[in-house]
């Protein structure tokens, strides 16, 4: 009897041993469910989070550029108030290759605009160079930066005297241009506007250029060579005007 007692207690106590095994599994198998449930919600939570922070980035990029644009327009404005025996076209840049950044920019007007070969290009700035190739609905600004030489003739006034030269060269890297064969004995140069002549090619007479920072003397002492900061900037051209002729 007591040998039959002892089994049934060994068989009682494997019994709950086992039963307490198999809740110990279930209990973690459930527990790791949760675990991962937990890890994703918190991975989603973050995805979500960081997605939500690169929408608002580019939200308020976009309103900055809507910003720049609005007071370019504004400056727009204020051109055409002073040049008004001119027709002005506004135009945006479509595209600039960046192979060819300093030479040729395409706008998104054309023949059916108005515009025409040799037009001249201003920014809210400056000058930004001359229409060469018009199609219907856009047009190829050759940029006054261009490799190929553009022949601006252009003007300057130290002490109410008018002085004439050429451009025919931009430094990229300096960010210069340069007036060349200006004649004459001329001090008090610094930070004189230099202008468009009018006196030749389709350029109108007053368009702005840039201003002069510098003056070196040719090799015979003859003539002078100005150095002119630009007044465009070249690398961030957005809105241009075209002024036609008409």
């Amino acid at each position: 009897m007591k040998k039959k007692k002892n089994i049934k207690k060994y068989i009682y106590i494997t019994l709950i041993g086992l039963l307490i095994i198999i809740s110990s599994f279930y209990f973690l198998r459930n527990n790791n469910n949760v675990i991962d449930k937990l890890k994703t919600l918190s991975s989603v939570s973050f995805i979500n989070n960081d997605n939500y922070i690169k929408s608002n980035e580019l939200l308020e990029s976009e309103i900055n550029e809507l910003k720049v644009q609005v007071e370019e327009l504004k400056k727009v404005t204020e051109i055409k108030k002073i040049m008004v025996d001119k027709r002005i076209i506004n135009a945006s840049i479509i595209k600039r290759s960046d192979r060819y950044w300093f030479n040729i920019i395409t706008i998104n007007k054309g023949k059916n605009d108005g515009i025409k070969k040799g037009n001249p290009v201003i920014s809210t700035t400056g000058l930004v160079g001359e229409v060469v190739i018009v199609n219907n609905n856009s047009s190829e600004i050759k940029l006054t930066t261009s490799n190929n030489k553009n022949y601006i003739s252009a003007k300057f006034m130290v002490d109410d005297k008018e002085y004439f030269g050429i451009i025919k060269e931009y430094n990229t890297i300096k960010n210069e241009l340069y007036l060349e064969n200006v004649i004459g004995d001329i001090s008090n140069y610094k930070d004189a506007l230099v202008v468009t002549s009018g006196l030749s090619n389709n350029y109108p007479s007053g368009l702005l250029i840039g201003k002069i920072v510098d003056m070196k003397k040719d090799k015979f002492n003859l003539s002078n060579t100005f150095v002119i900061k630009p007044s465009a900037d070249y690398n961030d051209i957005n809105i241009v005007m075209v002024v036609s002729n008409d």
